[in-house]
């Protein structure tokens, strides 16, 4: 679980990625698109990134601390390998031509008509994967607990 919280922290803390034209240059970050050329001041929070990641934070950071309910855990982690592999989806299909739209507009307000290029950083791809990996590999630990703990139960006289 604390892997999967170092993963997506990573993803909220390096840039995502850069989209350049041969005037410009901006970098995508969790917290929106930032002008990285001083001519051209732009900066632009996406909300519905910034929530996204910090759900993707939020919700293994919140399973560590639930070590006493294990069937909650095993909820939790099922939920946040779930949202891991919907940030693919949510940031390919809307987040890309959205990023893209509003630097091209912008770009075209400034009367810069200019080809983008976007160039994404390998950790946006591999991070949502290892996060997703690492809460599989604690719903299978917290699993066996599970079952261990049972077991032990069965053996174990109760007290009536």
């Amino acid at each position: 679980m604390l892997g999967s919280v170092i993963a997506i922290l990573m993803m909220l803390l390096f840039p995502l990625g850069t989209i350049s034209s041969t005037s410009a240059t901006f970098s995508l970050s969790a917290l929106g698109i930032s002008s990285v050329t001083e001519e051209f001041p732009y900066d632009v929070m996406r909300y519905p990134l910034i929530i996204l990641l910090l759900i993707m934070f939020v919700l293994p950071l919140f399973c560590i601390f639930m070590y006493n309910k294990r069937k909650m855990q095993l909820r939790i982690l099922i939920y946040s390998a779930i949202v891991d592999l919907l940030f693919y989806a949510y940031f390919f299909m809307f987040e890309t031509s959205a990023c893209y739209d509003l630097v091209s507009n912008a770009l075209h307000i400034a009367e810069m008509s200019e080809e983008l290029e976007i160039g994404y950083r390998f950790h946006l791809f591999a991070m949502p994967a290892v996060s997703c990996f690492c809460c599989i590999m604690a719903f299978r630990g917290v699993a066996y607990d599970i079952a261990l703990l049972e077991s032990a139960d069965r053996l174990r006289p109760s007290r009536k």
